[in-house]
């Protein structure tokens, strides 16, 4: 048996393959410990500057239901392995860009609502469907929808349970990049690359910052303060403003 979650690198960016194809990437005991394990090893890699999460020709179908304990104890554990993939891909220092083909319903929608960008093309669908079976919305999606569509459509869309195409969830907000069909995954990668050419201690504190959103004026402002501060005493720093006396594209370091 093929391993559940495949790993390829691509110079500063690694691309994340959920692979349990044969159930559509469900996500049950198999897979959601794999994929949890693999992203936050990912988050931590030094050499890395940007993630891509993708499904192949599937993203993923939601949870596993017929793998499903519905004992509250055994509920409640599987809820929290399940958040730390959201924590790793919402809360770690590297951006994530979602390539979603095919389907993303149920907890496979959360996913792609906590990255950071996602990219789909007009075949992909997204479905809210917890109300199909009597959930609420998990894996964050209360947290990460009304960011991305406002409130109000945000509540449409969870309480609705309808089908979105990749089109119309690209009106909408949900999906910042609509690739031609068959090219999801390259237009993703080049997101990526771009994504890690850009100073790595900016683009986590940044997102540091919008996961604590919404914060008061006076939390935003002494926060700015503070991370200016660190950020500004970096090489990465200095290297950008060497680059822009000198016109030319930057080389950040990390450092």
């Amino acid at each position: 048996m093929s391993e559940p979650v495949q790993i390829e690198r691509r110079g500063a960016v690694a691309i994340v393959r959920m692979a349990l194809t044969h159930k559509r990437n469900a996500l049950g005991p198999v897979l959601v410990p794999a994929l949890a394990d693999a992203l936050e090893q990912l988050q931590r890699d030094t050499q890395l500057r940007a993630l891509v999460l993708s499904g192949g020709t599937h993203f993923c179908a939601g949870g596993d239901l017929g793998g499903m304990d519905p004992a509250p104890m055994a509920m409640r554990s599987g809820m929290q392995m399940g958040h730390r993939i959201v924590r790793a891909i919402a809360g770690g220092p590297l951006p994530v860009v979602a390539a979603v083909e095919g389907s993303a319903y149920g907890a496979g929608f959360s996913m792609a609502m906590a990255c950071d960008f996602v990219v789909a093309d007009d075949n992909t669908r997204f479905c809210a469907a917890f109300g199909r079976v009597g959930l609420v919305p998990d894996y964050g999606l209360l947290w990460s929808l009304p960011q991305r569509a406002g409130l109000g459509l945000a509540r449409e869309i969870m309480m609705l349970c309808e089908p979105i195409s990749g089109a119309k969830a690209h009106e909408w907000g949900l999906v910042e990049r609509l690739s031609a069909s068959g090219k999801v995954l390259d237009t993703a990668l080049e997101l990526a690359q771009r994504l890690a050419q850009q100073p790595p201690g900016t683009l986590a504190a940044t997102k540091a910052a919008l996961s604590r959103l919404p914060l008061g004026l006076d939390a935003l402002l002494a926060w700015e303060a503070d991370t200016q501060a660190v950020l500004a005493a970096s090489e990465d720093f200095q290297e950008g403003v060497r680059a822009f006396a000198e016109k030319r594209a930057p080389r950040f370091s990390g450092r």
